[in-house]
């Protein structure tokens, strides 16, 4: 079965709640090439190495996953760029993340009331 990356990123970035023209931007491409990559069967080796890297994805995984490759046979090669938070933790990072921006904005919330929670309480000055 062929594999349709483009299709895949499209998913992936509707997945993540992210605009095209955000997506577009962290790739350093135009909306429209963001759209045309969605069409696409294949994709440059660099390119989607880019993407993987913006949508915190292995996109790679899923040539290796196919059975042509699942042979003891064949070499597997593993690199390892640090910092990259690729393979099945992938996921993970993702939703931790949105629960980070998510705690953030409450904090910030928080915030704003205790501000406006001390400005009520502040004793007001007196008059002679």
């Amino acid at each position: 079965m062929a594999i349709h990356v483009g299709k895949k990123i499209k998913e992936e970035v509707f997945r993540q709640n992210m605009s095209v023209i955000d997506f577009a931007k962290k790739i350093n491409r135009t909306r429209n090439v963001a759209y045309d990559i969605f069409e696409r069967e294949s994709i440059d080796t660099d390119l989607l190495n880019k993407i993987g890297k913006v949508l915190n994805c292995d996109f790679f995984s899923m040539y290796s996953s196919q059975k042509e490759y699942l042979s003891d046979s064949v070499k597997h090669f593993h690199v390892s760029e640090s910092g990259v938070p690729y393979g099945k933790h992938a996921e993970q990072i993702i939703a931790l993340q949105q629960q980070n921006q998510i705690l953030q904005s409450e904090i910030n919330y928080l915030k704003k009331i205790i501000s406006l929670m001390e400005e009520k309480k502040a004793p007001k000055s007196k008059k002679k």
